[in-house]
């Protein structure tokens, strides 16, 4: 309920007002663009993956074990592994009733990235009828492909091991592929999803908040020569730009440094497995959930808070 309440509903009021002004026809510029898709992007995921968690718990009251749903997703270092973590009983549900019956990867390689490529649009489907989820699921099944065709390419040429950089550099990648494809999901319609996304490439220029000017100094000159100007960011009343970056970094480091509920429970067992293995015990025993006085206070001041 914390991560509902507190974490989701708290970053919303970032997010909503970018897409509300897209849809309107605003022009954004490029950080308001970013700084919305971003904010959506974390809380989209505290919203789903807490209500998720509730749900498991609640059914874990009643002697039920519910499948595992989120593993902490926004951690995953590819779009394979990223459907390995998100929505894993959609996945699941896909791959058995859409994916397999079409045919899998039964019948040569072609056909197997093609019958991807459709499960993700149908997928896309699932979630609304509109040209928005047909492009959502769309890009999805475009990455995967993409990522299924690298895997085999790699392996053919037996680039097997992998770095720390390549690791860091996978994982950034499929963050920004990520964030680019909620965009649709969120947007109202095409022409709001355009507008958004038009502004995170980069199509309306680059601009500071008008409060930084005169502030950088010597930076000023180098980045106006790139066509960076010094405006009111936000000056629309989209959002507390400063506030919005907290939020936002904040999400950021508990989605992807944090351990997740599953593991923090992992004792307990509270849901059931999709790939064994799938929760990972932490390193750190500590860090596990114990009827103890501390956890009574942390728990306590989590509900407290989501409540009041």
């Amino acid at each position: 309920m914390f991560k509902k309440v507190v974490l989701a509903d708290g970053v919303a009021v970032y997010a909503t007002p970018v897409f509300a002004a897209a849809q309107a026809g605003t022009t954004l510029t490029f950080f308001e663009a970013w700084g919305g898709a971003l904010a959506y992007t974390f809380q989209l995921y505290f919203d789903f993956s807490g209500y998720s968690d509730m749900a498991i718990g609640l059914a874990r009251m009643f002697g039920v074990r519910l499948p595992l749903n989120f593993n902490s997703p926004y951690k995953a270092t590819s779009i394979i592994d990223f459907w390995r973590r998100w929505h894993i009983t959609l996945s699941r549900f896909l791959r058995d009733y859409l994916y397999i019956p079409l045919g899998g990867s039964r019948k040569g390689e072609a056909r197997r990235l093609t019958n991807l490529l459709i499960t993700m649009v149908l997928g896309g489907l699932w979630h609304g009828a509109g040209w928005t989820f047909v492009l959502w699921g769309g890009l999805h099944g475009f990455y995967l492909v993409i990522n299924h065709a690298w895997r085999q390419w790699r392996t053919s040429r037996g680039h097997t091991q992998s770095t720390w950089a390549g690791r860091f550099f996978a994982w950034l990648l499929t963050m920004l592929a990520v964030v680019v494809a909620w965009v649709p999901f969120r947007a109202e319609g095409m022409a709001a999803a355009e507008n958004v996304l038009g502004a995170m490439f980069g199509l309306n220029g680059i601009s500071l908040p008008g409060s930084l000017d005169g502030r950088l100094g010597a930076l000023e000159p180098w980045l106006e020569s790139f066509g960076v100007v010094f405006s009111g960011m936000f000056s629309n009343g989209l959002a507390n730009w400063h506030s919005g970056i907290y939020w936002i970094i904040s999400l950021a480091l508990i989605s992807t440094v944090l351990p997740n509920s599953q593991q923090i429970m992992l004792r307990y067992q509270p849901a059931l497995e999709t790939y064994k293995g799938e929760i990972q015990r932490l390193r750190y025993d500590w860090l596990e959930w114990r009827p103890t006085p501390f956890w009574a206070i942390a728990g306590g001041f989590c509900f407290y808070l989501a409540f009041i």
